[in-house]
This record gives structure tokens, sequence and C-alpha cells, in this order.
């Protein structure tokens, strides 16, 4: 469940490239800031062997195919989202720079989930960071 769940966030979250991790017994801020690592967004379907519940098979399945076939980050809506999002976007894309930046930044934030070779960055209190 947490490796569907993690592809779900990449899919259809704004932040999903990056996560923040609430390790277990967590009281509040350290103070120390947060370190983050790159992981590697595994397909689970692969984990269906180690299910503690096999019916959770199909229904992992479907939630992977629904998150494989999002287009929630696609180039097309990343630039509609930022041109659009206020008055001073719309004419610094649209008008000052000739969408030319609005294509290069919606290309750069736009996501394919790809299980297998999609990464996405975890964050942890440092602390945390040093015991894992």
């Amino acid at each position: 469940w947490c490796r569907a769940e993690l592809l779900l966030a990449y899919a259809f979250m704004t932040t999903g490239r990056n996560v923040l991790v609430v390790p277990a017994g967590f009281a509040g801020s350290s103070g120390h800031g947060m370190d983050g690592y790159e992981i590697v967004l595994a397909n689970p379907r692969e984990t269906v062997d180690t299910l503690t519940n096999p019916n959770d098979r199909p229904v992992i399945a479907s939630l992977t195919g629904v998150a494989e076939r999002s287009t929630a980050f696609s180039c097309w809506r990343v630039c509609v989202k930022h041109s659009t999002e206020s008055v001073f976007m719309s004419c610094s894309y649209n008008v000052c720079c000739c969408c030319q930046w609005c294509g290069l930044y919606a290309l750069l934030n736009s996501r394919n989930v790809q299980p297998g070779t999609a990464t996405m960055k975890k964050w942890v209190p440092r602390q945390q960071a040093m015991e894992r």
C-alpha cells in the first residue's frame, strides 16, 4: 500500500515530487532543519506477493493504472496553470517572455508517472535522517 500511496501522490499532488515524512513519535520541530533524499518510485504491482491481504491485489493494480494514466501534470496542463494563475504571471509568461519561458518551465515541471523510473524526494527531520 505504501508504494501505491507514493505513486498516487506523485501523480495527483501539486507537491508530489517532494514528500514530507513524519516519523513515528514525532513531537515537534527539532530546529535542525530537513534532509532530503531521492527515491525511485517502485512499481506496486511487483510487490503483490508480499501483501498481507491477497484481496488487495486488484485494488492496488487498479490504483497503479489510474496513476499511470494520469495527465494531471502534463506539459500542457502545467503551462495553462502557470500562465493563468494571476494577471502578473499571465503578462510575464505570455507578453514579456513570448511564451518561450512558459513552454520550458512547463516542460521542466511536467510529470509522467512511470513506476521504476520516476523519482521523488523524501524530506525527513535532520535528526531522523541520521538514524535511517
